[in-house]
């Protein structure tokens, strides 16, 4: 979907959630992703490949 596509999509979701909070409003889940609606995953210290004992390691 082109960005401004998105830009109106996304107002519209956003007048409509603004008129009724209690309302659910459902969208198309690129323009839920704009909108952030999709948690993103980071890395965790378990997530990273480093060898105990080496400079940054959990190791001693």
């Amino acid at each position: 979907m082109e960005r401004e596509a998105l830009k109106a999509a996304a107002r519209a979701v956003d007048v409509q959630a603004s008129e009724n909070p209690s309302l659910g409003i459902p969208a198309d889940p690129e323009v839920a992703d704009f909108l952030g609606a999709f948690e993103e995953k980071a890395i965790g210290l378990d997530d990273l490949d480093v060898q105990e004992g080496e400079e940054g390691g959990r190791g001693a």
